[in-house]
């Protein structure tokens, strides 16, 4: 079983403590896109500069979002995840949910053996991986 990481679940990880990280490592392995540190990032960086996080708190979480990273396989945003991501998708969706997917569909075609499923709290990339025949484990 491989688990898709969604940066929702990072972040709520990170800031907020939820244990749900936990379930998405009981996979055999966990990968996602390279997107995943760079909206992990913006958002810790948001944070400091909101004043949510002080100077420790965010290299807290800094480390802790390094921590994380280092256990997934990072997909990198290929052509080919591109050009599908661009493509219609079977609800509405938005653009960084979409490379997401698209980078999680390209992943299973090139193993259709292997189980893919989604670790989202994001409830749209959530509707939209289950129609897409993902399971979705961490649905809200």
């Amino acid at each position: 079983m491989v688990g898709y990481l969604d940066s929702s679940v990072v972040l709520r990880h990170i800031l907020l403590g939820d244990a749900g990280i936990q379930q998405v490592f009981t996979s055999n392995r966990v990968i996602s896109s390279e997107l995943l540190e760079i909206e992990c990032r913006r958002v810790l960086h948001r944070y400091r500069l909101q004043g949510d996080l002080d100077d420790d708190g965010f290299i807290e979480a800094s480390d802790r979002l390094d921590r994380v990273i280092s256990g997934v396989s990072i997909l990198v945003l290929s052509p080919k995840v591109k050009d599908r991501a661009s493509d219609a998708f079977p609800v509405i969706i938005k653009t960084l949910d979409a490379l997401h997917l698209a980078s999680a569909l390209i992943f299973r075609a090139a193993r259709p053996t292997e189980s893919l499923l989604i670790f989202s709290y994001d409830a749209g990339m959530n509707r939209c991986a289950r129609a897409l025949g993902f399971p979705v484990p961490l649905a809200v």
